[in-house]
């Protein structure tokens, strides 16, 4: 499994019917009764997890006192991008809009109901660069 997020949210069913406004979909068939932790899919593929603030605090203690949110982004590259942004901007805060970098990735940035940013990527501008040839 790739590295993961587990994203603390207030409600995870808020968060689900957002997340899957933006085209994700989320599979709770790993949970347990009386857990509300669920997994984020994204063309089918696992890339995190949404679990209940509540819930998490008491899974992992350590986290008590621990705010939601963070300061940083997570990536997630997607095919389509055109057809994705004009989806996800919909439905979502747009923090940044497209922008291609040094490497000439196409990138552009929202926000979730919790304040995450989420950086979404073009596959297909990764697959064409350097970085691709060296990491794809």
């Amino acid at each position: 499994m790739p590295f993961a997020p587990c994203l603390s949210v207030k409600d995870t069913a808020a968060a689900i019917g957002f997340y899957k406004k933006l085209g994700f979909d989320v599979d709770s068939s790993t949970a347990r009764p009386g857990d509300d932790i669920h997994m984020l899919l994204y063309g089918g593929e696992f890339c995190a997890m949404l679990y209940s603030n509540a819930d998490l605090k008491r899974w992992l203690p350590v986290l008590a006192d621990t705010p939601i949110g963070f300061a940083g982004m997570f990536y997630l590259g997607v095919d389509g991008f055109d057809v994705v942004h004009d989806r996800m901007i919909q439905h979502a805060e747009l923090v940044k809009d497209t922008v291609t970098d040094h490497n000439g990735q196409r990138m552009f940035y929202v926000r979730d109901l919790d304040g995450y940013v989420l950086g979404i990527n073009d596959n297909a501008a990764f697959k064409d660069s350097e970085l691709g040839g060296k990491y794809a």
